[in-house]
């Protein structure tokens, strides 16, 4: 169910991160132990000045539970439940924001999170029809090789970019590849151009 944030000031706007995300490793704690009841629905709070600087509407962001437990089963990126852990305190406090390259009107959020070296990725359907009313829906989430997120970067897919974080998180991908090392230069590049958007601007 939606939480009105006037009725609920901890997860509006100006959320305390701290309580939202606290709530949600309870609620992920349950889902991992098989208590947490059938439908529900994982509330992450209106978007930080961040995300709504990256072009996200300040609309809830919300997840079925029943979508994270398929996304963690899928063949081609399975992961463990635990491992999103925090997912809260990653998605609004982001290493960037882009636009969706398949998707019209979505934005893919990379986060601090991982698997194996693949950072977690977390794709949301922006003013996503919920009966009455309209939310930011999340509609995967996935460990995303760097390359692929490397070629969204020299895409021109960057909306927002944390370039401390971001410069410390192409430091540490390695390979071999001529070609490769070409493209970790070309997007350190973009990286030190790219100039973020104004919060809440």
């Amino acid at each position: 169910m939606y939480h009105n944030p006037d009725k609920h000031p901890e997860i509006g706007a100006g959320a305390c991160l701290k309580v939202v995300n606290a709530r949600f490793n309870a609620e992920l704690s349950r889902q991992i132990a098989g208590t947490l009841p059938p439908g529900h629905i994982y509330q992450f709070g209106h978007p930080s000045a961040i995300l709504l600087s990256a072009g996200l509407p300040n609309l809830p962001i919300e997840m079925a539970a029943s979508r994270l437990v398929d996304k963690a089963l899928q063949q081609n990126h399975p992961f463990d439940l635990y491992e999103v852990e925090n997912l809260v305190s990653a998605i609004q406090t982001p290493l960037s924001v882009f636009r969706s390259a398949t998707h019209i009107g979505s934005n893919v959020i990379l986060t601090a999170l991982h698997h194996h070296g693949r950072n977690f990725v977390v794709a949301i359907q922006t003013n996503m029809k919920k009966g009455k009313i309209e939310i930011n829906g999340i509609r995967s989430v996935y460990p995303k090789k760097s390359l692929a997120i490397m070629g969204w970067i020299t895409q021109d897919l960057l909306d927002y970019a944390d370039k401390k974080r971001m410069v410390e998180w192409l430091s540490k991908q390695q390979s071999n590849s001529a070609d490769v090392r070409k493209l970790f230069n070309h997007t350190a590049k973009i990286l030190q151009n790219f100039e973020n958007p104004k919060c809440g601007g």
